[in-house]
C-alpha cells in the first residue's frame, strides 16, 4: 500500500508545529520543513495564554509548558512610582489564571520533542523553492543540501512568518499600515528590582512607555516605544546582565483571504500587529489548531470566515492600545490616571479587561 500523500507546513515555529500536532492527531499525514538548522535561539515571543494552555492539552503540550514556564499572576501600570492600574490576573474568569511566560526558544522545542514523539520529525535546513497548485493538490520544489527535491502534497500550509514565501508565490495582498518609530526589547538580568518577579509592570515616561515581563526570578525582558529599551530602563531596575536585544517597527497587516487554491496561511503569515499583550502567537497558534480540525472535517473552507473576524479583533486591539499608551495626549493621560482606574474598579468592566487580556474575548474556533 502506498504511502498517503501528506499535507506540507512551512515553517517550524510554534505556529507550523501546532498544525502538525493537531493534524496528525487527528490521522492527517503531514511533512514540516524549516529552512533553519534548529528551533530558534532567541526568547521572541513568551506569552503563553489560557485558551493555548487548552487548546494543547489534547496533545499533552501543556503539561510540559507549564513546568517549564513562569507564571505572571499580577500586573501594575505606574508613572515616577506612582501605581495607577493593578490587576491582579487571579481574578481571570479561567482556571489558568496568569499569563504563561516562556521563551519561544523553549516552546519550540517543547513543541518538537512532543511531534517527534508522535514518529513526526521536523526537517530542518530544508527550504521550499516553488509549488504549483493544480485539482490534485500541490506540486512543490524543496531545496536540501543544495539539492532540489521534487515533493507532492494534498495542499501547503504556510506558517513561515511575516515575510511568508508561501504567501507571495500564491500571490495573495498583505496590505497595512507601519508606525513611524522604531520600538526596542531587551532580555535582561536583575540584581534589584522593586517588584515582585509574578508582576508585569508597565511604567509611563515622558515620551512613551516601558514594559518588564519577568520569565523567571531576576530575569525578564524590556520593551519600550525607544528604539534602545534600554534607555527607557525602569525605576528601581539594577541591571547585572544582558541578553537578546532587537530593535523592530510595529505593522498591522491581514490577509484578506487565509487560502487560495491549494495553499493555507497561519500566523504571521497572514497577520501581524503590535505585541502589545502578547497575542501574535496564540492567536497564530490557534489559526493552526482551526486549521487542522477544518481539513479532518472537510471544512476546510470556512476558514477565511471563522480566523479573518479574530486576527481583526486583535489588530484593532493592538493597535488602539499600543497608540494609547505611546502617543499620548493631555485626554489620554486623564483617561489613564483618572478614568481607568475607576472603570476597573467595576466589577463587570474589569473581568471584561482580564478576558481580554488573556485572549478569552477571542472565539475558540479550534473546538
Amino acid at each position: 500500500m502506498s504511502n498517503p500523500v501528506p499535507y506540507l507546513i512551512v515553517g517550524g515555529g510554534p505556529v507550523g508545529l501546532t498544525a502538525a500536532l493537531e493534524m496528525s492527531r487527528r490521522g492527517l499525514p503531514v511533512h514540516i520543513i524549516d529552512d533553519d538548522f534548529g528551533p530558534s535561539p532567541e526568547s521572541r515571543a513568551l506569552a503563553i495564554h489560557a485558551p493555548t494552555l487548552d487548546m494543547l492539552e489534547a496533545t499533552g503540550v501543556t503539561e510540559r509548558l507549564l513546568a517549564a514556564g513562569h507564571k505572571v499572576r499580577n500586573m501594575v501600570v505606574h508613572e515616577k512610582g506612582r501605581i495607577i492600574l493593578s490587576l491582579p490576573l487571579s481574578d481571570i474568569p479561567h482556571r489558568y489564571n496568569f499569563i504563561l511566560c516562556l521563551p519561544q526558544s523553549q516552546t519550540e522545542q517543547i513543541l518538537t520533542d512532543v511531534l517527534a514523539d508522535t514518529g513526526v520529525q521536523l526537517d530542518y535546513g530544508t527550504r521550499l523553492e516553488s509549488f504549483s497548485c493544480s485539482s490534485a493538490g500541490a506540486t512543490a520544489t524543496l531545496v536540501k543540501n543544495a539539492e532540489q527535491q521534487r515533493f507532492e502534497a494534498r495542499a501547503i500550509i504556510g506558517a513561515d512568518g511575516s515575510r511568508s514565501v508561501v504567501r507571495k508565490q500564491a500571490g495573495i495582498s498583505f496590505d497595512g499600515e507601519s508606525e513611524p518609530q522604531q520600538f526596542g526589547l531587551a532580555d535582561i538580568t536583575l540584581s534589584a528590582w522593586p517588584w515582585p518577579f509574578d508582576t508585569a509592570v508597565v511604567e509611563l515616561l515622558d515620551d512613551g512607555v516601558v514594559g518588564f515581563i519577568p520569565m523567571a526570578e531576576g530575569f525578564g525582558r524590556l520593551v519600550s516605544n525607544r528604539e534602545n529599551a534600554l534607555d527607557a530602563s525602569p525605576q528601581g531596575a539594577k541591571i547585572s546582565k544582558i541578553g537578546w536585544t532587537s530593535t523592530f517597527r510595529v505593522s498591522y497587516r491581514q490577509v484578506e483571504a487565509y487560502q487560495k487554491e491549494c495553499v493555507y496561511l497561519a500566523g504571521d503569515a497572514a497577520h501581524i500587529h503590535s505585541p502589545a499583550g502578547g497575542m501574535g502567537m496564540n492567536l497564530g497558534m490557534a489559526d493552526a489548531a482551526t486549521l487542522a480540525r477544518l481539513l479532518a472535517e472537510g471544512n476546510e473552507d470556512q476558514y477565511t470566515r471563522l480566523r479573518h473576524a479574530a486576527g481583526q479583533a486583535v489588530l484593532n486591539q493592538t493597535r488602539g492600545n499600543t497608540r494609547g499608551m505611546t502617543k499620548r495626549g493631555p485626554l489620554t493621560n486623564f483617561l489613564i490616571r483618572h478614568l481607568a482606574p475607576l472603570a476597573l474598579s467595576i466589577g463587570p468592566i474589569r473581568r471584561k479587561a482580564l478576558k481580554g487580556l488573556a485572549g478569552l474575548d477571542l472565539p475558540a474556533t479550534w473546538r
